[in-house]
């Protein structure tokens, strides 16, 4: 559906860059390939006998979803609010500067940069946005002491990761609590950062030597 010409998920003749169809079909293809299966397998085992008792499954499935839009819609206004007021981009801008004004050499600025950003992660936990902020700062200062913009970037991108599964502001938090009161009904947001906060340090600390040591 994509290789042969003119196929209805190949990229139409003429067009130059975007996606192909495949790709912005991705998530439906995923989804009716995830539905199929279910269904195939309720049949197999018994449990779907019907077009019925699919979407009796379906609706529990959303229903058990409500929870989480509900938590969204009140962390979304958390976001909008606490970005209304322009904290995050006055403190990263101030700790860059800050930063910006150490005399030190390149190794312990590219580490104090990544425990910045790992500080930074709890209230901007975006990337792009911090990245927009800091790279006019960073990568011209560290391109002068002698470091390449991949190694500025290699080194953000490691303080920007491990904080992201305890941060109440990352958007996929509610439905990773969701996914856990599966398994234990009592489970909140407390009990997803107090399990994931050792994972978060180790893999902090351990990226940070790894960077030392590649660097």
């Amino acid at each position: 559906m994509t290789v042969i010409p003119g196929a209805p998920m190949r990229r139409p003749e003429g067009q130059v860059g975007g996606n192909l169809p495949l790709i912005d079909s991705l998530l439906f293809i995923i989804t009716l390939f995830f539905l199929f299966s279910g269904i195939a397998f309720g049949a197999a085992v018994g449990t779907v006998k019907g077009s019925g008792d699919v979407i009796k499954f379906a609706t529990k499935t959303f229903a058990g979803l409500g929870g989480m839009v509900l938590m969204f819609l009140m962390i979304s206004q958390f976001i909008a609010y606490f970005n209304y007021t322009n904290l995050p981009t006055v403190i990263a801008v101030n700790l860059a500067g800050i930063l910006q004004n150490l005399a030190i050499g390149p190794l312990p600025l590219l580490i104090l940069m990544t425990i910045v950003i790992v500080l930074l992660d709890f209230i901007m936990p975006g990337s792009v946005p911090k990245w927009a902020i800091f790279a006019p700062i960073f990568v011209p200062l560290f391109i002068r002491l002698g470091v390449e913009p991949q190694s500025v970037l290699a080194a953000y991108r490691i303080g920007d990761a491990p904080v992201n599964p305890i941060t109440p502001l990352m958007v996929y938090l509610p439905f990773i609590l969701t996914i856990a009161q599966r398994y234990d009904r009592k489970a909140g947001i407390g009990t997803l950062i107090a399990l994931m906060l050792p994972y978060t340090v180790i893999i902090a600390v351990v990226w940070i030597i790894l960077l030392s040591i590649w660097f």
